[in-house]
């Protein structure tokens, strides 16, 4: 198949075996993972397959082999997406988010993009009563958000700027806000992104309206944030970071950049700068992410739902980031 052709085509029930479990799946978040996979530009994923990690559902159907569980059939789920080896350095050392051969359900193998999925037993967890289908597909991006304020040991004082304004930023900015952290900029091109990061209460910097780097130093007595997210993976965004962050600062590399960028690697020598990459979510950020989503505005994120039937214009749609936010592919 050629890059950016996406097809509805009928296919069978995938068949559970021992220790998966049937999930009937009810939405299922677009990432930029996903644009890539579509786009034919990520490394691992090849077509034919049926994209989708981010998923909430309910479990129709469970073949147990002794893992131990209390999921249960009709339990409304979402689903810990990372399929790790558990015999590497970081699997032995509690660490299998970064595990060396890592792959995800949507990308290694097919997602749930589908009315079905199958997906090992252990990798399920219930969503509270309360919680939304809709809300409970946006688990699995929180939880990188989670991750990265997480890693960031961020104090409640420090001065935060946010580089980059689609979900994942205003889902770092958001999770940066429920770690109490009281100063928090967001920067986008997008002046619809950065006005919904304006709804949400943080402070805004159009980066093609405003000298970004003078306006931090100037709010910060010429000295620079306390922790910058890069979050924005663009080419300038990797050249300015090193300019926004004060000495000693701390830079959180969230978004993963497809191609080598330019780094001013002398500012990271004489600013003694540390710059920290995170990657996905441990189990914890996960579970910490279901517990803080039910009082979360994360409802506002979702720009689009988009029945199955029409998919295909949901990934349109993912291409005009300045009209869109989250889009959801609802199975129902």
């Amino acid at each position: 198949m050629e890059p950016d052709v996406i097809k509805k085509l009928e296919a069978d029930i995938p068949v559970a075996s021992g220790g998966e479990a049937l999930v009937k799946v009810h939405f299922a978040g677009i990432c930029g993972s996903d644009m890539a996979i579509v786009g034919g530009k990520h490394p691992r994923a090849k077509p034919p397959l049926i994209p989708g990690h981010e998923f909430a559902g309910e479990v129709v159907e469970i073949q147990s082999a002794d893992v131990a569980t209390d999921i249960q059939v009709g339990d409304r789920v979402t689903c810990y997406p990372l399929l790790c080896c558990g015999e590497c350095w970081a699997c032995r050392h509690g660490l299998e988010h970064v595990c060396r051969s890592l792959r995800l359900i949507g990308i290694d193998c097919d997602g749930a993009m589908a009315e079905y999925v199958k997906v090992p037993l252990d990798l399920l967890y219930k969503l509270p009563s309360a919680m939304p289908d809709d809300k409970g597909a946006l688990i699995e991006p929180l939880a990188v958000g989670v991750h990265a304020v997480s890693m960031s040991e961020i104090s409640r004082d420090d001065f935060a700027v946010v580089m980059g304004a689609g979900p994942i930023g205003l889902i770092v900015a958001l999770c940066l806000r429920e770690a109490g952290v009281e100063t928090i900029v967001s920067t986008d091109l997008s002046r619809s992104r950065l006005a919904l990061a304006q709804e949400f209460g943080f402070q805004v910097l159009n980066v093609s309206e405003s000298n970004v780097t003078e306006e931090i130093l100037g709010r910060t007595n010429g000295e620079g944030a306390d922790v910058i997210f890069e979050v924005a993976g663009s080419p300038s965004a990797a050249r300015q970071m090193t300019e926004l962050v004060r000495s000693r600062g701390k830079i959180m590399m969230v978004s993963v950049h497809k191609v080598a960028h330019e780094v001013d690697l002398r500012s990271v020598n004489f600013k003694e700068i540390t710059i920290v990459g995170t990657r996905v979510y441990s189990r914890a950020d996960f579970g910490r992410a279901i517990q803080i989503a039910q009082h979360l505005p994360l409802d506002n994120l979702i720009s689009h739902r988009i029945p199955i039937d029409d998919g295909a214009r949901g990934f349109q749609l993912m291409k005009d980031p300045d009209n869109v936010c989250k889009v959801l592919i609802s199975m129902e």
